[in-house]
């Protein structure tokens, strides 16, 4: 009844909203190939993961978080050490108000509505969650946008798109296409070497977030970091082990495969 309710008000209240001033409707398409309108450039935007923050700072540069009222609770818990560099620099961001996730369907749906977002950017992972969930529908009814975009389960074919279209929806699209042109340069200084020179490549296991929880033992398949060992000369060993982007290998197979290097990433949890 409490949900309806609010369903019904805000409905009623967007009828006589006014269009912020200077923005525009404008029709983009996601990650994942939806035609979404928007109200551009966005003013208040929820986060679908805090995370996300690391790629609107390079766009608001002067402040990642003027745009933010709400995200999820887990830039603290996954990356300790940046959310407290961030939190020094912008002690108002501790005030944001956070929420759960829509794949742990943990997401207060009453909560972001009340928020009033012009725009919601979910990652491509929580997308069957979301239409299991029938989020999109709900959040579309009372005139909030979803727009997915993907930073983790295929970042070399997604990144570039991601940051245009958050670019786009900021009315940040020169800084999107700077960030996008340093990346491109920056992969270009190791795979250039390497192309140049054919050097042998070392076996490698590289274990995800080592350290975070007792299990064993998590990697990456043919993308995100799998790929970037590739790229920079390596031989990744869970690749033919991993179908898939995200997987675990079992000690034994580490031990079989007996790799010339193993790299954790983690961070201070």
């Amino acid at each position: 009844m409490i949900l309806k309710s609010i369903f019904a008000a805000a409905v009623a209240l967007a009828a006589f909203m006014p269009l912020t001033y200077g923005a525009h409707a404008e029709t983009v398409t996601d990650i994942a190939g939806r035609t979404v309108e928007v109200k551009t450039p966005v003013e208040n935007v929820i986060l679908g993961e805090g995370r996300q923050i690391y790629l609107i700072a390079a766009l608001d540069t002067d402040n990642p978080f003027k745009r933010i009222v709400g995200w999820r609770q887990d830039f603290s818990q996954a990356d300790p050490d940046n959310y407290a560099v961030y939190l020094e620099k912008f002690p108002k961001m501790a005030e944001i108000p956070t929420f759960g996730g829509f794949k742990d369907g943990t997401l207060d749906v009453e909560q972001a509505i009340a928020l009033q977002p012009d725009v919601m950017i979910m990652n491509i992972e929580s997308k069957q969650a979301t239409e299991d969930a029938q989020y999109i529908e709900k959040l579309a009814a009372v005139g909030i946008p979803v727009v997915y975009v993907d930073f983790r389960e295929h970042p070399f074919t997604n990144t570039e798109p991601s940051m245009r279209l958050i670019g786009k929806l900021f009315g940040q699209e020169e800084r999107a296409e700077a960030f996008i042109a340093y990346r491109a340069a920056q992969i270009a200084r190791v795979t250039e070497v390497i192309a140049k020179n054919d050097p042998k490549r070392p076996t490698v296991f590289i274990e995800r977030a080592g350290g975070y929880s007792d299990d064993c033992c998590m990697s990456f398949g043919n993308d995100n970091f799998g790929k970037f060992v590739e790229m920079a000369g390596g031989r990744n060993i869970a690749a033919e082990l991993i179908p898939g982007t995200f997987g675990a290998l079992n000690p034994e197979q580490i031990i079989a495969s007996n790799p010339d290097q193993v790299i954790v990433t983690g961070g201070n949890w």
